[in-house]
């Protein structure tokens, strides 16, 4: 089975999702929208692919706020939209989540403040583990209206199933080397880079990697099929 991967950035990883995948046969096909050398300048003419035909969609995070790329930003949102309308599976994350709750005829919201570490969600029934979950954002999701919410918790929504499109706003691919992947990009002021690795890798990674699957099954269900 073909997955199409969007990673918005250089150092976009499937992480604890790679080996899930592999587990079921999916073979990843990327895209990386913005390329190394205009991460600083990332309003990029990029362009999406055909999601018809494809067994999953998976969309990843993304570092910039929405203004400096709202040009394919628009351009992602319609890719999603494309791919839920023709029962293409759609695994969406943080960033990517946001943009599917729009595609699909939600929101998103700017908090107080960035929320950066792990963290619990109040899951809506057992479909979804509590945690903790990696979150790393400035703005949260609204889920779309007839969505089914799957967790929230104290910055709103956190998850959402709508057919066979998931939306996570935390990162159920976190591992440790993925975190420092994203270091090499700057971090915010104020952030204790020391103690986040170590509350990273103090993660259980059997447990992670149960997590990370849970949410993929989400996502591949059969068609018609309950999310559960």
């Amino acid at each position: 089975m073909r997955a199409i991967v969007i990673g918005h950035d250089h150092v976009a990883g499937l992480g604890a999702l790679g080996p899930a995948l592999e587990r079921r046969g999916i073979r990843p096909e990327w895209t990386t929208v913005v390329p190394a050398d205009r991460y600083d300048t990332p309003d990029v003419d990029a362009g999406f692919p055909d999601p018809t035909g494809a067994g999953l969609v998976v969309t990843l995070g993304a570092p910039w706020p929405r203004e400096r790329i709202a040009g394919w930003a628009v351009r992602e949102v319609a890719f999603l939209r494309r791919a839920h309308d023709a029962g293409v599976p759609v695994l969406a994350i943080c960033f990517g989540a946001q943009l599917l709750a729009e595609a699909l005829g939600g929101s998103r919201t700017t908090l107080p403040a960035a929320r950066i570490g792990w963290h619990t969600v109040d899951p809506a029934d057992g479909r979804l583990p509590a945690g903790p979950w990696f979150c790393w954002n400035a703005e949260q999701l609204v889920a779309p209206t007839g969505a089914e919410l799957l967790a929230a918790g104290g910055a709103g929504h956190e998850a959402f199933v709508a057919g066979r499109s998931v939306g996570v706003q935390f990162h159920p691919e976190m591992t440790v080397d993925l975190l420092e992947r994203w270091y090499t990009l700057g971090v915010p002021d104020g952030l204790d880079t020391r103690a986040l690795r170590a509350a990273t890798a103090a993660q259980d990674p059997q447990q992670l990697a149960e997590r990370a699957e849970r949410v993929l099954a989400l996502a591949l269900r059969p068609p018609g099929s309950a999310p559960r």
